[in-house]
């Protein structure tokens, strides 16, 4: 655990997770009047897959999760931890690292760190993928997307969240 006086601290956190063409995301996280950008490769994994598996994992109680969006080169380390004392709020640290993939990371710096309501990130998370989701249905729009979205892994996904959520 880093510095409780990095951790940003405001009820003012958001983030939008865009699915551009040609293998590449982008993922913006909005935290009181700043915002940080990841811009994320699928050419080295499904960072889709790997989102909704960690998010998966916290709904079925882990303690953490963390996952990898690598860009080219380097990349940015997500890790998501429920805070002990109170269980319902999360963790979450999003540090960067140079190396290419299948490189050993050798050294992490802090990009953001906060806490949220799980239920909130869970949210936030949800829908983001849910537009993609629907979006990636269009076929203009997936032309250029084949291939980048995992639909069986959302589904799946899709069931259990709404089901912790309680959301019809």
């Amino acid at each position: 655990m880093t510095d409780s006086s990095n951790i940003q601290n405001t009820e003012d956190i958001d983030f939008i997770l865009t699915m551009n063409p040609h293998g590449w995301s982008t993922c913006r996280i909005f935290i009181g009047g700043n915002s940080y950008e990841v811009t994320i490769t699928h050419v080295f994994g499904d960072p889709y897959y790997d989102f909704i598996k960690a998010l998966s994992n916290l709904i079925e109680g882990q303690e953490s999760a963390t996952f990898f969006w690598y860009g080219e080169p380097g990349g940015e380390k997500f890790e998501l931890r429920r805070i002990k004392e109170r269980k319902h709020m999360l963790h979450v640290e999003v540090s960067g690292f140079n190396e290419t993939f299948g490189k050993q990371i050798k050294e992490l710096t802090p990009t953001v760190e906060f806490e949220i309501p799980l239920k909130r990130f869970l949210i936030i998370a949800y829908l983001q993928l849910k537009k993609s989701f629907l979006l990636m249905k269009d076929k203009i729009y997936s032309t250029n997307r084949q291939n980048d979205f995992p639909f069986d892994e959302f589904i799946k996904f899709e069931k259990i969240v709404k089901d912790y959520l309680s959301i019809s």
